[in-house]
């Protein structure tokens, strides 16, 4: 398998397991504290991390002050600062509405690549990428919206547009020091100062760092954990080897993933919306990674 395309198959991996770890997260929303979840997200996250750094001695990676500081905080960003922002959209939208709007991110990232001049502009990159984008749409439906229209609408659709801003201007900043050094212990010096942050934030807002769980949802919690530290890795070592507008690109799997799944524990066939959608983010996907393939 050439690197292009296993660039491609780890950010196939992080839109499915966000997709995952999105219905795992849902089945205990209502047990555990946001700031708390998320914390003990990145907690086992950055243990499964840690773990072949200490096999393979990445830990001879010397990172230089700046850089150091840098990394990690574009992890408080990526980590810490979305997923807040996120949860805090949760509790004004509706689920749908919030994975409807977040699956935008990769028309944001190439629009902000496009601007920067990270990139440069390639016709079938934008409209595969709009392609998949709106089979995720087409998924979700119009209808998505109108359970959003009470309560604070506003505050939550700024929160939301917050989180998603935030994973595209991360994805394109990451770049540069991926290119100085290797994705594994970048991955763990980002998620860990994500980690400090998140259990500054529990204790300041007087949330439990260890809830009292059952077995079942401690479950869901090391999945969701071992899904951040696998995703987040592949999602940087892809970042290093293909552009951040078609990494980013695959994320539109999340949402559709979750439906698959979603589908497959109520025992129904998948139904025509959920087929369609699922063609269309295929034709994108292949659309804007196809000028990319060797």
């Amino acid at each position: 398998m050439t690197s292009d395309r296993m660039a491609m198959a780890a950010a196939a991996t992080v839109g499915i397991l966000v997709g995952a770890a999105l219905v795992s997260s849902q089945a205990i929303s209502a047990d555990v504290a946001p700031g708390t979840l998320a914390f003990l997200r990145y907690g086992v996250g950055i243990v499964v991390l840690l773990l072949p750094i200490a096999v393979f001695q990445f830990h001879r990676v010397r990172f230089t002050g700046k850089d150091a500081a840098a990394i990690a905080l574009l992890g408080i960003f990526q980590f810490a600062v979305l997923m807040l922002l996120l949860n805090h959209a949760l509790t004004h939208l509706s689920a749908t509405t919030c994975a409807l709007v977040f699956s935008t991110m990769p028309l944001w990232t190439v629009c902000l690549a496009l601007l920067t001049r990270r990139e440069a502009f390639a016709a079938d990159k934008l409209l595969g990428v709009g392609l998949a984008v709106g089979g995720v749409v087409y998924l979700l439906d119009a209808s998505a919206m109108q359970g959003a229209a009470h309560g604070h609408v506003l505050a939550g659709l700024a929160a939301l547009a917050g989180a998603t801003l935030t994973g595209a201007v991360t994805s394109l900043l990451y770049a540069p020091y991926l290119r100085r050094y290797a994705a594994l212990p970048t991955c763990a010096l980002a998620m860990g100062a994500a980690v400090v942050f998140l259990s500054v934030f529990c204790l300041v807002t007087a949330q439990p760092l260890i809830p009292a769980l059952t077995a079942f949802q401690w479950g869901h919690v090391i999945f969701i954990g071992l899904s951040s530290g696998v995703g987040y890795f592949c999602w940087l070592w892809a970042l290093g080897r293909m552009d951040a507008s078609r990494v980013v690109a695959f994320q539109a799997l999340g949402p559709v993933t979750a439906a698959l799944i979603e589908g497959l524990m109520a025992r129904r066939w998948p139904p025509l919306p959920l087929v369609a959608s699922l063609a269309m983010v295929a034709g994108g996907l292949v659309l804007a990674m196809w000028r990319g393939r060797r």
